[in-house]
């Protein structure tokens, strides 16, 4: 079977970090075009881009998945124009031959915590020695691979965030999407390897690097 692949870029219109996303982006299709997909030898390859830019990024996000899924893609990756991450990171995604793979990466403050969430309801950290995948609860969108089988099976809306009545606030897209597409029956995986790859851009770029653990005091 080809592989058809929408990479997709949500965007409020700000190329963040002086230009590392834009920089990441080029370097990855660059590597695609001449190496292809380790895991996916032989197969024919066709890559395709899609943009979306409004201030609203969940109505970023089911503009171009709508787009992907009336379309012939079988495959979707979102790239946030936050992120930076290696060229050769779909040989990782692609690698698990999962419906569903993502990266975790420090939130932007200096409260240093993953954005991934585990099944037990608490933030996953990525470590240096953690490796292989690991089934979570939800991450963020930043660097995340969809077989196209996951949207076309998963009811709209996907991406719309709940009311938290205690604060007054909202959650953000990605937990409730992640909660519907389990709830379609798609496990969501975690890939260690692959989160050593990216990077977070806000006034500065964290990785995982930057994440240190809770050291108890010493008595």
């Amino acid at each position: 079977m080809s592989i058809v692949l929408t990479v997709a870029a949500p965007t409020a219109g700000i190329m963040k970090a002086g230009g590392r996303f834009a920089n990441s982006l080029t370097a990855m299709t660059s590597y695609l075009t001449a190496n292809g997909i380790k895991s996916r030898a032989g197969q024919d390859i066709t890559l395709r881009m899609d943009w979306q830019e409004s201030s609203c990024i969940h109505t970023n996000r089911e503009m171009i998945v709508k787009r992907a899924v009336a379309s012939d893609a079988t495959h979707f990756l979102f790239v946030d124009d936050d992120m930076t991450f290696q060229p050769w990171i779909l040989d990782v995604l692609f690698s698990r031959y999962q419906p569903i793979v993502v990266v975790n990466y420090l939130i932007k403050n200096d409260d240093l915590a993953f954005v991934a969430v585990g099944l037990d309801g608490k933030r996953v950290p990525t470590r240096e020695q953690d490796t292989g995948i690991v089934p979570i609860s939800y991450s963020g969108f930043g660097v995340s691979l969809f077989e196209m089988e996951v949207w076309r099976k998963t009811p709209q809306p996907w991406f719309l965030p709940k009311f938290i009545p205690e604060d007054s606030s909202y959650t953000t897209e990605d937990a409730p999407c992640f909660e519907r597409i389990r709830e379609a029956g798609f496990p969501v995986y975690l890939d260690h390897d692959a989160c050593l790859l990216v990077g977070h851009c806000g006034i500065k770029e964290w990785t995982w690097r930057d994440w240190k653990p809770d050291v108890p005091e010493e008595k």
